[in-house]
C-alpha cells in the first residue's frame, strides 16, 4: 500500500529566512519540521491545550534530513507528513516539504519522537484514543509496547 501523506503546512518562504548564499537557511527547516509534526498531533485530537493540561508532549529523539533542492524568499512551499510507524509511547514521521508550483521536493525528513511527562521528563504513554486514531489515518498497525521500545 502507497503512503498517505497530509498536508500539515504551507507557507510563503521570506527573504529575512535567507542566509549569506542566498537560500532559506536550515534552522527554518527545523521550526517547519516542528509545526507540521503539532498541526499533525491537532489533527488526530491531540492539541496544544490537551497537551498542555496533560504535562505531555513529544520530544525529538532522532532526525534524518535530506535537503534536494534550495528554496529562496518568496517561495511557496506545502508540508506533507505521514506516520511511519507509532506505538504506545513512540511515533516516527515522514515530512517532505514541495515547493509549490513546480512540485520540486526540496527537503525530506524522517523523525522519531517520544511521549513524555513535561514534568517528570520521563516517556509515557500517548493520550487515549491517539495512537488508534493515527494508525487508523496512515492504514499502519500500531506497535506493541514491546515493538515500541526498540
Amino acid at each position: 500500500m502507497a503512503e498517505r501523506y497530509v498536508e500539515t503546512l504551507r507557507l510563503m518562504t521570506q527573504a529575512w529566512q535567507c542566509d549569506h548564499l542566498g537560500h532559506v537557511n536550515v534552522s527554518f527547516y527545523m521550526g517547519w519540521i516542528g509545526d507540521a509534526a503539532f498541526s499533525l498531533s491537532a489533527m488526530h485530537g491531540w492539541t496544544r491545550e490537551q497537551a498542555a493540561a496533560e504535562n505531555a508532549g513529544v520530544a525529538a529523539v532522532r532526525a534524518e534530513v535530506d535537503y534536494r533542492a534550495e528554496l529562496r524568499g518568496g517561495d511557496m512551499v506545502r508540508m506533507e507528513s505521514t506516520v511511519e510507524s507509532i506505538g504506545e509511547r513512540k511515533i516516527v514521521f515522514r515530512h517532505r516539504l514541495i515547493r509549490v508550483g513546480d512540485e520540486t521536493l526540496a527537503m525530506s525528513a524522517r523523525l522519531t519522537g517520544v511521549c513524555i511527562d513535561t514534568v517528570l521528563r520521563r516517556s509515557r504513554p500517548f493520550p487515549s484514543g491517539f495512537v488508534a486514531r493515527v494508525a487508523e489515518t496512515f492504514g499502519i498497525t500500531p506497535m506493541a509496547p514491546k515493538e515500541a521500545a526498540a
